[in-house]
């Protein structure tokens, strides 16, 4: 049954809901079919069971002129049961216009060309429904938006001029310029705001978008004479967002960019945290850039939650003239660990927020640090062996000696595209459309053991043996490495090594095809750097395996197996036939000059039996290739454009938040070098985008390309993000310590210099300047980062692209003349079923459904524990004093506001804390508006004889460890070494002191077995001395209460005087001096239960389980309630 309808572009929204409400089951009131009924009668269909039959419609005699819109709704006399939902209902336009349109945030430019050739059109008028604006005047209102000011509080040159200056005489090299593949140029044409609703010769109008949004859809209506056709802003989605259009104008908001670091990323509870952040404010908008926040905000308060989101510190600090803040907060010793969050609001006119995160951990600093790297030079082929090494050292300087290596190497099968060759498949290819793929299950791992040598190196040399199956292979090398003391640190080199010099790309026009139909694959071989490679033999083989039960089970056995062999030089396509139904692997092997082979391989599905033919029009891609990687500004940008067809008509948009500048051109050959001016106001980065219409030659139902067809309609983009240097606005900043080595608790000068990018100095500018421990930085690899990265980031295109001809579908090629062009018509809409006529979408409507806490106690100052540990007789007899370290904190300067003076440069004071460790010295500099840098350097602080204790982070009453104590030599020769330990609320079980021999450059441990004699705070001191070296330290363990404790219930009944005797045993080994016994006791033992009950009344979040617990827990009570 086939029903013909008459409608109009304005029926489209009332379409769309009857389409969306077509399978509803339910008694909501369905909207009317739009349109007037102009046909209803019965269409005889083939009856060939099992089999797909076409049936032609002609439409012709409902059109008017063979121009027109109709619906077609056509279903089944007789329904298979009461869900069959086979039904064809489609909107189909008969046109000769076809349409494409750009949109951003303030216009729209319509492109109308021939659908057929795609010459550009004029005389059409193009109006946006239902609520566009009519153009007219000598000025469009896009025109006097154009020349509104773009940077707060700087006039900017107008839109007009701007435009204006691509054409005048004496500035033609900001033309854009095209240059065809026979070096012919030709000027493009720029594009105006439209100041009529026709087309002129070009076919393009940039409209301005309505002030409002509408109620429906938005659609762009196309008219010249009897021919009128529409573009709607979405013709794929029935479901979703159709009551409302997106085509108008919305406002571009300025907002706040945030740039905050803190001072080392991790921190122990009771630790003090500091912060420092900067804010701009981000200009939306085609040119918009990074500008001074001003008098916008004053101000900023803070609040610091933990990872259970309770509020641990708040305040509030006031902005400077720089845009920056800086603050500073305690830890509470009870914060939660875990992830930690600093919400940040803005005080002020213009309101914002930002979140920072950082962590609150219980951790021990790592000693030293480990790198793996590669000491062959890439690339890496089998046959071939590779060294990689792993170095270990302190932080505080020389490496570690005969330190235990183990290093685990580990293979995985990968994939490797060489450069500019994506359009091709190397190594195995995995379906787009699944979240999976890899041969995972073909990892291998081996382990070695080693030792480290006198430097802390060790070198391990990896053989390529083979690569079984022939694909490259991605080799992980992690090596960990063990101190004396057990503390172990690892590293990780990876290495991509090649199964041959060559590899082999293939690919196929699509991912399955019809039984019987041809499979075709083209095939490319090139080296590692993607350079072609010709005269090489490539075997390529078609196997297609299906799962047969044979002698008790299921077993996979190849069912079709074809071959092709050629040789690159004379031919790249391999042809295969479908015989069977299936997925057939293609796979293709290629051999270099030491025999070495390659694989790739892609699968491709063919179906068991017949599925409708492909005739709709897809989207092909233009390739543009750029002159260089990186632009400047003032640089002139040539893209090489390649054409999928020719002739072609084009349209080049320049974007960058909204779409800067359009241009119209053609192009006669395949090729054209684009020339692009690019200016500073692009900073970062803008789009160029080519669209392409015209005709390209059509394939038959089978896939194949048939010259003897006429030409279809063709369509292609291309895009391509031009970056932008910022180096103009990049402040290089230095900062350098004047003493690049110091002892624990020395003192220095760090030298800050900036300059700009052309090296003259900076005044005036701020910077703030971070001195951390190293070894806190290594735990989570923090680095503070460059605010240049963070305030010029990629700007996006903002604009959405709209195409009539991806709704094109194409007339059966058996009905097709030969040369007579490809027919009229685009369609929009659904169906269920076999396409209808040429101009019918396809798509389908089938079925439509407690860790401890260390504390830092205060002494008076008359402790004894203040004073130097006494070590041995010869230090007495020196008068040998020893410094003792105390202050281990790791922030050893945060200096936020440091003011550069009249030649760029400022001095900062550094009095390091006690730690023998690396430091990273990071500068961070801003000026008052829109540059930014930053630096980095080191300091370390390290003496000749060291000793670092590996104690525990905390100790329970009665335990017994062995307190571990390394002592490093930093000399070059061996020392005889006092090592003495002394303690308060802790016993030295085998006394306190050791002499050992350290060997130069090396280190040794020294044990001293501890007891803890009562809970509180145990510290030792330890010190160590040779000849006029020495060194001591002090540490602060907290020793805990035992945590278990027993409990017993019992019950009984009073006697008649009401009393009742329990006789009570007291625990054997238990400590005397902890503890006690606590004796309840309630008339019920429900009484247990109150806890539990306040947990549920008291529950913070509502739902129906927690409602109903409720419930029932006060149910369960009621008794009680009323016998107590």
């Amino acid at each position: 049954l086939a029903k013909i309808y008459h409608v109009e572009p304005n029926d489209w929204a009332q379409f769309q809901e009857y389409v969306r409400r077509i399978n509803y089951d339910d008694k909501t009131p369905r909207p009317t079919i739009p349109g007037k009924l102009v046909a209803d009668k019965r269409v005889l269909v083939k009856n060939q069971p099992d089999e797909m039959v076409e049936t032609r419609i002609d439409l012709t005699e409902f059109l008017d002129g063979d121009f027109g819109h109709l619906i077609v709704d056509i279903e089944p006399p007789v329904r298979v049961n009461q869900y069959d939902r086979t039904r064809i209902f489609s909107w189909v336009q008969a046109t000769q216009i076809g349409l494409d349109a750009f949109v951003d945030n303030q216009e729209l430019v319509g492109f109308a060309t021939e659908l057929k050739m795609g010459k550009p059109v004029a005389g059409v008028e193009l109006s946006i429904f239902p609520n566009g604006q009519k153009v007219s005047g000598e000025r469009s209102a896009l025109s006097g938006q154009e020349e509104k000011v773009e940077n707060s509080g700087a006039a900017r040159q107008s839109w007009m001029a701007w435009a204006w200056s691509f054409l005048a005489p004496d500035e033609t090299e900001k033309d854009i310029l095209l240059t065809d593949g026979n070096v012919e140029t030709s000027r493009s044409e720029t594009i105006e705001a439209a100041q009529t609703n026709q087309t002129s010769a070009n076919g393009i109008l940039r409209l301005p978008l309505p002030e409002k949004m509408a109620k429906q859809q938005n659609i762009l209506i196309a008219r010249k004479g009897k021919d009128v056709a529409f573009l709607p802003e979405n013709s794929d989605n029935y479901y979703y967002n159709l009551d409302v259009g997106s085509w108008y104008k919305k406002p571009q908001t300025d907002w706040l960019r945030w740039f905050v670091f803190d001072d080392r990323k991790m921190y122990r509870p009771k630790e003090e945290v500091a912060v420092k952040g900067y804010i701009r404010l981000y200009q939306s908008g085609k040119f918009g850039d990074i500008a001074p926040l001003g008098d916008q905000a004053s101000g900023v308060t803070y609040s610091v939650k933990d990872s259970r989101n309770n509020e641990i510190a708040k305040g509030t600090t006031n902005l400077n003239s720089f845009g920056a803040f800086d603050f500073k907060f305690k830890l509470p010793d009870n914060a939660n660990l875990g992830q930690t969050r600093i919400d940040l609001e803005t005080v002020g006119s213009y309101e914002g927020t930002y979140t920072h995160g950082f962590q609150i951990q219980e951790f021990r600093r790592p000693e030293f640090e480990v790198t793996a790297k590669n000491e062959t030079e890439p690339a890496y082929f089998v046959k071939q062996t590779a060294n990689v090494s792993v170095e270990a050292k302190y932080f505080a300087g020389g490496g570690l000696a005969n330190a235990e290596t183990n290093w685990t190497v580990t293979s995985t099968p990968t994939n490797y595209t060489p450069p500019n060759r994506g359009d091709f498949t190397f190594g195995t290819w995995f379906p787009w459309w699944r979240g999976y793929g890899g041969n995972y299950e073909l990892t291998t791992t081996q382990n070695f053991k080693g030792i480290t040598d006198a430097s802390g190196k060790h070198l391990l040399k990896i053989d390529f043996e083979a690569a079984n199956p022939p694909r490259p292979y991605n080799v992980s090398a992690a090596a960990s490495v063990q101190d004396v003391n057990r503390q172990t640190w690892s590293s990780t080199t990876n290495l991509l090594v090649h199964p041959s010099e060559l590899y082999v790309g293939i690919k196929t026009p699509r991912t399955f095809v019809n039984k019987g139909e041809i499979i075709q694959v083209e095939s490319i071989v090139t080296d590692i750097d993607g350079n072609l490679v010709g005269d090489q033999d490539v075997q390529m083989k078609a196997i297609l395996k299906d799962w047969v039960f044979d002698k008790g089970s299921w077993q996979e056995k190849t069912i079709d197996e074809q071959t092709c062999n050629i040789i690159t030089a004379e031919t790249k396509y391999c042809t295969f036939t479908a015989r069977q139904g299936g997925r057939y692997t293609i796979t293709a092997r290629v051999l270099d000059n030491r025999e070495r082979p390659n694989e790739s391989e892609l699968t491709i599905w063919v179906p068991g039996g017949k599925t409708p033919p492909k005739r709709n029009v897809k989207k092909e891609e233009a390739n543009l290739i750029p002159d260089k990687k990186d632009y400047a500004p003032g640089d002139v940008a040539e893209i090489l454009v390649h054409s999928p067809f020719v002739p072609a008509e084009g349209v080049l948009t320049l974007r960058r938040d909204g779409i800067v500048k359009t241009e119209r051109f053609s192009m006669k050959e395949s090729s054209t070098v684009l020339k692009i001016p690019l200016e500073e106001k692009y900073l970062p980065n803008i789009y160029a985008q080519i669209d392409l219409v015209g005709a390209a030659e059509r394939t038959n139902d089978k896939g194949e390309t048939d010259a003897k067809l006429a030409k279809r309609p063709a369509f292609a983009s291309g895009s391509i993000n031009l970056p932008i240097s910022t180096a103009s606005r990049k402040l290089t900043v230095s900062a350098e310590p004047q003493s690049k080595t110091l002892e624990p608790a020395g003192k220095t000068k760090i030298n800050v210099e900036v300059k700009d990018f052309s090296g003259k100095p900076v005044a005036g500018s701020e910077v703030a300047v971070v001195v951390v421990d190293e070894s806190i930085l290594a735990l989570t690899g923090y680095r503070i980062g460059n605010p240049l990265d963070i305030f010029y980031t990629q700007r996006g295109n903002g604009v959405t692209d709209y195409h009539s001809r991806k709704d094109v579908i194409l007339d059966n090629p058996n009905f097709v003349g030969v040369g007579s062009g490809s027919g009229k018509g685009a369609g929009q809409g659904s169906g269920t079923g076999d396409a209808v006529d040429n101009a019918i979408n396809s798509r389908l409507m089938q079925a439509l459904p407690v860790m401890a806490r260390s504390a830092k106690l205060e002494r008076s100052a008359d402790d004894p524990r203040n004073s130097t540990p006494t070590v041995s007789d010869e230090a007495q007899q020196n008068n040998a004093q020893i410094n003792l370290r105390q202050n281990f904190d790791a922030l050893a300067v945060f200096a936020p506001n440091v003011k550069t003076d009249s030649s760029g440069r400022a001095t900062v004071d550094v009095k390091l804390p006690d730690n023998l460790t690396r430091y990273r010295i990071m500068a961070i500099s801003v000026d008052a508006g829109k540059r930014f840098g930053s630096g980095e350097s080191s300091l370390t602080a390290k003496q000749p004889l060291m000793v670092r204790s590996s104690a525990p982070r905390f100790m329970n009453f009665g335990d017994k460890v062995e307190l571990p104590v390394v002592v490093q030599n930093q000399t070059d020769n061996p020392l005889t070494v006092d090592v003495a330990v002394r303690a308060t609320n802790a016993e030295l079980t085998n006394g306190g002191g050791r002499k050992v021999v350290v060997p130069a450059n090396d280190r040794v441990e020294v044990r001293f077995p501890v007891s803890a004699m009562k809970a509180g705070t145990a510290r030792f001191q330890f010190a160590v001395t040779s000849g006029k070296f020495s060194d001591a330290a002090e540490i602060n363990l907290p020793v805990w209460t035992p945590a278990t404790t027993e409990a017993f219930a019992t019950y009984g009944t009073t006697d008649e005087n009401g009393a009742i005797v329990q006789p009570v045993e007291a625990p054997k080994d238990v400590f005397p001096q902890f503890g006690g016994l606590e004796v309840t006791t309630a008339s019920t033992q429900l009484q247990e239960l109150t806890d539990a009950f306040i947990y549920l009344q008291t529950y913070p979040f509502e739902g129906s389980e927690q409602v109903a617990s409720r419930m029932i827990s006060i149910a369960a009570l009621e008794d009680v309630l009323k016998a107590f």
